[in-house]
């Protein structure tokens, strides 16, 4: 029996504007039947005694309990869409699977989506010949963000019992309002800045849907601590003046303006990057994603060489930044939360032709990086796995563990074939270790 009736729990959640834009993305993913938005952590242990705490804290969970006990209701016209909570008792699942290459998850995980009138989260438990564990978190990306995932994870590695205070700071707080002249003004504002950031043409990895090669695979790049040392340094050396995460980005986006050259199809880059909107040194919350984005145009001129990108890229975030656009422009998601999601993902991809961006990027996993231990039991590895999303069908995403930098590249079969992952591995890792 869950302990959540020992507490109070809110019956209605609206989603945020983010949260909105992540549902437009989910009912894309539908309709091409490719890909999917569910993000994954993998804590890995040495045995399974480490783990049955853990799963003692998921069962009796008030927050687990609440995710597992919500239904979406999607807005009419005018009506925002929010979670509806009513305690149906509906108890988390925890699948047990036994695998035989070892630090290995089976593909049929990573190929699970999670649906939206279905359980929002699942859990995986791994066993490995060796006797080793794979702790596996997966969730739909409407419920929450990366850094969100790491307050969920502060929550159940806390070793004091779950108590009101704690719970109430995983939910988001009452929406300010604002006038309506106001919001006006700034959809007008912000629609302007973006189509022109957006403007097409630009180019894109994605490739048509083809056939059997929708396949979605992933392949985990390591650096050593030695390594990673040396790209926080290139970070410095190359202009990044705010730290290695812009040099992160810019590295990604050259290798992949060198794979358009090659294809023939090289041109304007577009990124639209993922902006926390916490505040610095907050708790939460952890349900509904709390980010807006900034929003980087590359042309041919800031793609000649490395530290070009990377200038570009510092220069862009500054006069965003002091325009205050990701705060605006989530004021413009929010809005935009009451109209139907069919108009919602014309309006956000009619400037660049439906091009969502060039490619994908993030860095969500960076707020585990301190988590080394679950009630604990030390980690021996983490890994976050990003969406497969289609279009366009590439991630970047990068994680830091114990001082070691990881890369994941979540890629679909019909944008990149074999020889071109090669390629895309080999370049980006040249980019960020040569001075």
């Amino acid at each position: 029996m869950s302990s959540s009736s020992n507490f109070i729990l809110p019956e209605k959640v609206y989603l945020t504007g983010a949260d909105n834009f992540y549902l437009m993305l989910a009912h894309k993913a539908n309709k091409v039947k490719a890909g999917h938005n569910v993000l994954r952590i993998v804590f890995y242990f040495d045995n399974y005694n480490a783990v049955s705490p853990l799963i003692e804290r998921v069962k009796t969970s008030p927050l687990i309990h609440w995710i597992h006990n919500i239904t979406l209701v999607q807005g009419l016209f005018f009506l925002k869409p929010y979670w509806h909570y009513v305690n149906k008792n509906i108890q988390p699942v925890i699948n047990e699977t036994n695998y035989a290459e070892e630090k290995k998850i089976p593909q049929e995980i990573f190929n699970r989506d999670i649906q939206l009138n279905n359980r929002l989260m699942e859990f995986d438990i791994i066993h490995y010949p060796s006797g080793r564990i794979a702790f596996v978190l997966s969730w739909h990306h409407i419920i929450m963000d990366g850094r969100g995932s790491g307050f969920l994870m502060r929550h159940l590695n806390s070793t004091a019992p779950f108590d009101q205070l704690n719970i109430n700071e995983m939910f988001p707080l009452p929406e300010k309002k604002s006038g309506l002249i106001s919001a006006i003004r700034n959809m007008y504002e912000v629609r302007d800045f973006v189509q022109e950031s957006s403007f097409r043409p630009i180019t894109t990895v994605a490739n048509k849907i083809n056939g059997n090669k929708n396949n979605f695979h992933l392949k985990t790049i390591h650096f050593s601590k030695a390594e990673t040392e040396i790209i926080d340094n290139n970070a410095r050396l190359n202009g990044a003046r705010f730290g290695a995460n812009l040099f992160q980005l810019a590295a990604c986006a050259q290798t992949i303006h060198q794979l358009n050259c090659i294809r023939g199809t090289q041109g304007t880059i577009w990124l639209p990057i993922p902006y926390d909107g916490r505040k610095r040194g907050g708790n939460g919350p952890a349900i509904t994603n709390t980010i807006s984005f900034l929003f980087y145009r590359l042309e041919l001129k800031d793609l000649i060489g490395l530290k070009e990108t990377i200038a570009s890229i510092n220069q862009q975030m500054m006069e965003q930044l002091k325009m205050e656009m990701p705060s605006k422009y989530s004021r413009l998601l929010n809005m935009m939360r009451h109209i139907p999601l069919s108009l919602y993902s014309f309006l956000t991809t009619y400037s660049s032709k439906g091009v969502v961006a060039s490619f994908l990027y993030s860095s969500a996993g960076e707020s585990t990086h301190d988590m080394t231990s679950l009630l604990q039991n030390e980690a021996t590895d983490i890994v976050v796995i990003p969406p497969f999303i289609f279009p366009p069908g590439l991630t970047f995403s990068f994680l830091r563990y114990k001082g070691c930098l990881k890369m994941n590249l979540a890629y679909c079969e019909s944008s990149i074939s074999e020889n071109e992952l090669n390629l895309i591995e080999s370049t980006v890792k040249n980019l960020l270790l040569t001075k």
